[in-house]
């Protein structure tokens, strides 16, 4: 009487586990046959919101103790080496840990592809977990090694084959690799709210702005801490653990962010959106022009500036000497203020509230405008095509010097000793810090209108379908991904991934390289929404139907 191998038992709890996990996440799974089973268990196409991508694979996978070692696992090759390592779709060899109850996995045709002489075993790291947290990475991995097969080298899948299956070249290159971590979705809140604003994140909680009301959660939980209504759906000021608001018939609240109670109290009509703390103090300006300083824990008031009748027209900016405000052209009692009827920058001593210096521009200022170290950096909008990007000595006032560019342009990034602005049809330019002399990038024909960003000696902007990256001493084009929807915003960056938000979700790209690194399919809209809000491990979402998402990217 024929009997079963005692391994069977073992051997199918690693195809279950693999099957199982893929079917929860929608892929489509076919189990082969024993009787065809010549070195791959089953074959996997993968889907993207429940749709077929195109992309597939073939898995080998392996469990039982024989293929766990000291530091990962290890797949043995067999007389499958000329398969796996010519095989026109990727060979993913996966090692299931019976007593972990845990999936690893190594692209076998990527790592072969590397060795001319067929090793016994190829080694799969413990970093290469197969879990809901990497499946996203994992998945993106496959789509771009079928992609772009010619570009991938032995790095890109970690771990190595044994017996001469490695070379210095790939032990070296894998010592330059950056780690990425996928962010994870920690957790979700739901506003009820189609439109929120993205959130504000300071001091350990998230704040978000929807339909007149004020929704305080805790970052870390996502738990709601307090709700209260707002006379004004716009962004607020938050520091000393406080939340300052502007409330009806011209009040000044400083409102505890824990509890929602209210700390103090001012009889102040002042534009909250504009307000900014900065050590202890809060600086908020009036319709009138004035700008208040108030004690931030008791209310007092420290000093306001005279009134000049024009109003403020962009958010201030503070240092340690002096508190700058934007104001417009056109005076009080005029129509609402727009970006074009700004006109001069002021300084104002933090000490006194006393006017230092005022600089008038030429023509109508920007609020797009950036203070770095002991420079003021305002454009001044010259016209339609035109736009001269100025730099002033915050102690003085002084012009140090003054640049025309060809176009309309964004806000200033600085890294570094240069400054960098997009603007006008495809254009990037690199402004010195030092004269205002610069360089442009030509990027691609359509109208920039986001600010770049910097990151490890690269310069990434979106051009709307694609991100184009850039080196950031010579200019030279590094790269450029195709984006799947047309993106809008300002990229921005976590470790080593710059993300963008398109119309059909969020790609996470390598910094140096612009291979997808993550995806999304959350989405949102940059005008009525704003920006989302990115600190150094972790990302805050509001997304088109009202739902905030906590994502933590380390």
């Amino acid at each position: 009487m024929a009997t079963v191998s005692p391994n069977r038992r073992t051997e199918r709890a690693g195809v279950n586990a693999l099957r199982s996990f893929l079917d929860e996440h929608d892929h489509l799974v076919q189990e082969i046959a024993s009787g065809t089973d010549h070195g791959e268990d089953c074959f996997v196409m993968l889907t993207r919101q429940r749709k077929r991508t195109g992309y597939s694979f073939t898995v080998q996978v392996k469990a039982g103790k024989k293929y766990k070692r000291a530091h990962g696992y290890a797949i043995d090759v067999g007389d499958h080496f000329t398969d796996w390592q010519t095989s026109k779709v990727p060979v993913i060899g996966v090692v299931y840990d019976v007593d972990e109850r845990c999936m690893f996995w190594i692209n076998l045709t990527l790592r072969l592809s590397t060795v001319t002489t067929a090793p016994r075993w190829v080694q799969v790291p413990r970093e290469n977990e197969l879990c809901a947290a990497s499946l996203d990475t994992f998945v993106t991995h496959i789509e771009e090694f079928t992609d772009e097969r010619g570009k991938f080298s032995a790095s890109a899948a970690g771990g190595e084959a044994e017996e001469g299956a490695s070379s210095p070249r790939g032990r070296a290159d894998r010592s330059r690799t950056r780690a990425f971590h996928a962010p994870v979705r920690q957790w979700t809140k739901a506003t009820a709210a189609p439109g929120a604003r993205q959130p504000q994140v300071a001091e350990g909680y998230a704040v978000v702005r929807h339909s007149h009301m004020i929704r305080v959660l805790d970052a870390v939980s996502g738990a709601e801490a307090w709700s209260a209504g707002s006379a004004f759906n716009r962004p607020s000021p938050m520091g000393d653990e406080a939340l300052y608001v502007s409330a009806g018939a011209g009040r000044l609240r400083a409102v505890a962010l824990r509890s929602g109670r209210m700390r103090w109290e001012q009889p102040l009509r002042v534009r909250d959106d504009l307000a900014v703390y900065a050590a202890k103090t809060l600086y908020a300006p009036d319709e009138k022009g004035r700008v208040f300083a108030l004690d931030a824990r008791g209310g007092s008031v420290r000093w306001s500036s005279s009134a000049d009748d024009q109003q403020v027209a962009a958010p201030l900016l503070v240092n340690d000497d002096a508190v700058f405000a934007l104001r417009a052209a056109s005076p009080v009692g005029s129509p609402a203020v727009s970006s074009s009827g700004a006109g001069e920058v002021v300084a104002l001593s933090v000490a006194e509230g006393v006017q230092k210096w005022r600089h008038r521009a030429d023509c109508a200022v920007s609020p797009a405008w950036t203070l770095a170290d002991d420079v003021l950096y305002v454009v001044e909008q010259a016209g339609d095509d035109t736009s001269v990007l100025v730099a002033l000595d915050v102690a003085t006032g002084r012009q140090v010097w003054r640049c025309f560019l060809p176009a309309p342009v964004s806000a200033a990034v600085v890294s570094g000793e240069f400054l960098y602005v997009s603007g006008g049809r495809g254009g990037l330019y690199r402004v010195s810090r030092s004269d205002g002399t610069w360089h442009r990038s030509d990027t691609v024909a359509t109208v920039l209108t986001a600010s770049p960003v910097v990151a490890d000696g690269t310069v990434v902007v979106n051009t709307g379908r694609a991100l184009a990256a850039f080196d950031a001493e010579d200019g030279t084009s590094r790269w450029v991904r195709r984006l799947p929807g047309l993106a809008q915003g300002q990229p921005f960056v976590i470790g080593v991934a710059v993300y963008i938000g398109h119309r059909t979700g969020v790609w996470a790209c390598d910094v140096r390289t612009g291979r997808r690194l993550w995806s999304d399919d959350i989405t949102w809209d940059p005008e009525s929404q704003g920006d989302p809000v990115a600190t150094a491990d972790a990302l805050y979402v509001t997304d088109r139907r009202g739902v905030v998402h906590a994502f933590r990217a380390s």
